[in-house]
């Protein structure tokens, strides 16, 4: 025989079986210890916790030899008893407590008590979707309101110090007021003389007229007092008075 494959013993052996058997497999010191230093992260649920504590007890306590197979019962127990001690310690307290006899049932026990902590305070560094989005439109909504007020407000003063400008002109200089101002109100009209810029009360032609013919009254009247007095006296002396 040239070489150990040509057996018969060697050849009944199955291809697969020959390179299996020397494949490297990863150390057994290496996955007990990732496995034992197993720590429940920050933001890391129980769930998530719980399965990635499960991968790894079987990767280090399964074994395809009969000789080094561990039994099932020891499994289970140093599988629960690194998922407890591997929680978070307000978890884990409670878990301790409740003093579970399985991996299941401390599972289903931790899981409880971190819904109950999440009601109790929810974390504010997990937002849903659906209410990240909600604050970004109630954010927006409130920008854009706050804007259109603003814009408002700045208008409002502007026609403000545009009225208390015209305040300062005087009525009977409308007409020279620029035309964009004029349209600003209606415009004033005298009803004595007609013209614009000022009412009949404070009108001066109306004034004038008024003493003009308050004082052609006085000189009337006057001048008539006199012609009576001067008709009675030549009256009274026999002539006859021509004034009239």
């Amino acid at each position: 025989m040239s070489g150990w494959t040509e057996h018969p013993r060697c050849q009944d052996i199955d291809p697969e079986a020959k390179t299996s058997h020397f494949k490297e497999t990863p150390p057994f010191a290496t996955e007990f210890a990732k496995f034992s230093s197993a720590v429940q992260f920050e933001f890391e649920s129980v769930k998530d916790f719980s399965i990635r504590v499960q991968g790894l007890s079987q990767k280090c306590l399964e074994s395809d030899s009969e000789n080094e197979k561990v039994s099932e019962s020891f499994k289970e127990k140093l599988l629960l008893s690194k998922f407890i001690s591997g929680l978070k310690a307000n978890i884990r307290a409670q878990v301790l407590i409740a003093d579970p006899s399985s991996f299941a049932e401390a599972v289903d026990f931790a899981l409880r008590v971190e819904r109950s902590f999440n009601v109790a305070s929810p974390n504010v560094n997990v937002i849903s979707q659906t209410d990240s989005n909600a604050v970004e439109g109630v954010k927006e909504g409130f920008t854009k309101t706050l804007d259109l007020v603003l814009k408002q407000l700045e208008h409002l003063n502007t026609r403000i110090d545009e009225l208390d400008k015209q305040k300062d002109i005087p009525e009977n200089n409308y007409t020279n007021q620029p035309p964009s101002q004029r349209r600003d109100r209606k415009p004033l009209k005298c009803f004595y003389c007609g013209r614009l810029g000022h009412i009949a009360s404070e009108c001066q032609r109306k004034r004038r007229d008024y003493q003009q013919g308050g004082q052609q009254n006085n000189f009337n009247h006057t001048t008539k007092g006199v012609l009576i007095d001067k008709s009675k006296k030549k009256l009274a002396s026999g002539g006859i008075y021509s004034g009239f």
